[in-house]
């Protein structure tokens, strides 16, 4: 791979993954999944010319939609596994595997700074505190500001406060991972229900025959 090659083949990608943006996603979205084109180019494990650049494309578009929690029905950018395989003429088992292949060699997890919204990164990034106390990124300027403005009396209150917040905070993100697991979990049997009616289908076509 030459790389010339790898610089055609990185444009290509862009371009499908741009056009899929445009007429799916939000910009801030498709800055995201941009981000991801330049990152995977930059990755000398992965040869990008190897395989269909549509599933290259589609792949990286799901790694944003799962990242985001777009195959979330609540979400504004709501999108299925479907209209991305669809889009791109490609299987959803590929496109899966393939993702989960793209954040295993990019070190990607939920709350990936650069390839989520803010709102999301915070919420499931947890910062210790010198007291010991564990807590959202997002709830940090907060909780400074309380801090600061407590007297000496007020500091076990507060303390017992943000004890609550942080258990509270913990629920979301445990119930949003939960969530991301039982949308994984239903692509999963959907896969295996296609592949049982396909099975079915062709088992009555060689009886036909």
């Amino acid at each position: 791979m030459t790389k010339a090659e790898k610089t055609k083949r990185l444009d290509e990608i862009r371009q499908l993954v741009l056009a899929f943006c445009e007429e799916h996603l939000s910009e801030e979205l498709a800055g995201y999944a941009l981000r991801l084109c330049e990152t995977l180019g930059r990755k000398q494990k992965i040869s990008i010319t190897r395989g269909s650049k549509e599933i290259w494309a589609a792949s990286i578009v799901y790694v944003i939609a799962r990242l985001n929690f777009l195959f979330d029905s609540e979400s504004e950018f709501f999108l299925t596994a479907d209209t991305i395989c669809d889009y791109f003429s490609t299987k959803k088992s590929t496109i899966g595997s393939k993702a989960t292949y793209i954040e295993n060699v990019c070190n990607i997890g939920l709350g990936a700074e650069g390839f989520c919204s803010p709102k999301i990164s915070d919420s499931l990034t947890l910062v210790e505190l010198p007291n010991g106390f564990v807590i959202p990124k997002s709830m940090l300027p907060e909780f400074k500001f309380v801090v600061e403005a407590a007297n000496d009396e007020e500091t076990k209150e507060l303390e017992e406060f943000m004890a609550e917040q942080q258990r509270h905070k913990a629920r979301e993100i445990a119930e949003k991972k939960d969530r991301h697991a039982e949308i994984n979990q239903k692509i999963a049997k959907d896969k295996k229900r296609k592949k049982k009616e396909n099975d079915k289908e062709l088992g009555l076509f060689d009886l036909n025959l």
